[in-house]
């Protein structure tokens, strides 16, 4: 991985702003959703931000073939100067209001969110034309050990500011947000494309649009792709479901308002298991045991964790730092996978028709996630669903005949649209 980092200027540049921008997004996500429970102590408030963080990427779809025929550096110096200008109006609003509107901050994640539908299918489908096909595993799994490590200074940042005065904790944790930012940007600015201008600059018929848009959704609908996408969508209702829930349920079993970051940093720093998994997994297992198996583990620690933290905490964040590491390999399974495993013409086409299908899901889960913090009779009762329902999405992945056939992730082979 650090020889991959060493020779290749294109990728250490583009990880940069990959470490900076995601950094900044995660701590953005994660500092706004406890502002908003801080503030008004109201999860309906905190499932309408959750909602607004995953609902602009219903629309995703749409942006596919625009950034397929695109330049996609241009795209991440744009949306890295919309997410700029969004954090620091947040931090000029800091400084001159005492007590403002929740709409003020609905309003930023909005934009923020939407500045997220344009640049995550920019960002990946540029990956794979700076690194080889064989490298992309290094790639995803170095960008995450890189990412973790970063987020947990953030997290202790994030921590340590909780018990200062609101308003210098506001503008603090705002002006971080702006110089991580500033310097995403700034890596932005000096990452190259590897495109040729003329396939940045091929222009298509609104028919011809519409084709490819058609054909994004019509390779999703086929074989593993389906079986795999529709497992993570319900995952990530469930993820969702789960998180809106989550400044609730760290306040009342840690028994402190900062709770909720503590389980953050935690789950970072779980992060950092992650590529040890994939490191030992990759060469030993192939992608039908990893998804299966791993997708059912995770559900059952997050069960497990729920149920003895109320008797042994210290016992309980262990076991959550490990569902946490899994969880992440998971993740760099697959996103390298859904980076292999397609064209590369069609990558920001595939890409964000998984975002849109992910992030009607996401909404949807947010929205109940609010009123069953609202409804249940107990806010832990949420984490038990989330991980019976990961359980039963390995079970019928498992059975799938498609997923069963899934080879190691060195051995699998870009497919054709029509295969």
């Amino acid at each position: 991985m650090l020889k991959l980092f060493i020779n290749n200027g294109k990728f250490r540049t583009l990880l940069m702003y990959r470490v900076f921008n995601g950094v900044g997004s995660g701590m953005f996500s994660v500092f706004m959703m406890w502002l908003i429970h801080a503030y008004y102590q109201n999860p309906l408030y905190t499932g309408i931000a959750g909602f607004l963080f995953t609902a602009p990427g219903v629309a995703s779809f749409l942006i596919g073939p625009f950034v397929d025929h695109s330049n996609k550096v241009a795209i991440l110096r744009v949306t890295g100067l919309v997410k700029l200008c969004v954090v620091g109006s947040l931090l000029a609003i800091a400084f001159t209001v005492e007590w403002p509107g929740v709409w003020i901050f609905h309003l930023g994640v909005l934009l923020f969110s939407i500045s997220n539908v344009f640049g995550f299918p920019a960002r990946v489908s540029l990956l794979p034309c700076i690194v080889t096909s064989d490298e992309l595993i290094k790639a995803n799994t170095l960008h995450n050990i890189i990412a973790a490590i970063s987020g947990l200074g953030v997290g202790v940042l994030l921590f340590v500011m909780m018990n200062q005065d609101a308003g210098m904790r506001d503008i603090v944790l705002f002006g971080t947000s702006t110089v991580l930012f500033l310097l995403a940007l700034f890596f932005a600015l000096l990452t190259r494309s590897c495109e040729s201008k003329m396939e940045n600059n091929k222009k298509a018929s609104v028919k011809t649009y519409f084709a490819e848009l058609a054909a994004g959704f019509f390779f999703i609908r086929q074989g593993v792709m389906l079986y795999l996408i529709t497992g993570f969508i319900i995952i990530n209702l469930f993820v969702e479901f789960a998180a809106v829930n989550l400044p609730m349920f760290a306040e009342i079993y840690t028994g402190m308002a900062a709770g909720y970051l503590i389980l953050v940093a935690l789950g970072v720093a779980g992060g950092l298991l992650g590529p040890v998994f994939v490191r030992f997994l990759a060469p030993r297992f192939s992608l039908a045991k990893i998804f299966t198996i791993g997708i059912a583990a995770v559900g059952i620690t997050r069960i497990f964790f729920v149920h003895i933290i109320d008797d042994d905490l210290s016992l309980a964040l262990l076991i959550f730092v490990l569902s946490a590491g899994m969880s992440n390999a998971i993740s760099i399974f697959s996103q390298t996978l859904m980076q292999k495993l397609p064209p590369k013409s069609m990558l920001a086409r595939i890409d964000t028709t998984e975002t849109t299908l992910h992030s009607i899901a996401g909404a949807i889960g947010a929205l109940l996630g609010g009123l069953a913090g609202l409804y249940l009779p107990r806010v832990d009762m949420v984490f038990y669903i989330q991980g019976v329902s990961y359980i039963f999405i390995a079970v019928i992945l498992g059975m799938s005949g498609h997923i069963r056939g899934l080879p190691m992730i060195n051995d699998v082979q870009s497919r054709d649209v029509n295969e």
